[in-house]
């Protein structure tokens, strides 16, 4: 569990830095749910013996996949929510 418990902290690392450097804010409390709620997850497969080593290695793997997202020189975008063309956000014609 150990290996897990390591991701899961690497990734929260991650959501903080993003948060703080790109976006100049806290995070959102939801992000910092959804991440631990998917290392939960992953901690609830790693209780089965055989799988253990599947969901370190995805649990790491997805810590990976979101730092190429989020260093610096990535093209990666977040997409923004946009207003539909003449209306306001939210009310559709």
């Amino acid at each position: 569990m150990g290996g897990l418990i390591l991701a899961w902290a690497i990734g929260e690392g991650i959501i903080v830095w993003r948060s703080a450097y790109k976006e100049h804010k806290p995070p959102v409390p939801g992000q910092m749910l959804a991440a631990t709620a998917l290392f939960a997850l992953l901690a609830v497969l790693a209780e089965y013996e055989p799988a253990r080593a599947a969901a370190t290695a995805m649990a790491f793997g997805l810590d990976l996949a979101v730092l190429m997202q989020v260093l610096p020189g990535t093209k990666a975008k977040v997409p923004q929510p946009q207003a539909p063309a003449g209306g306001k956000p939210g009310i559709k014609p």
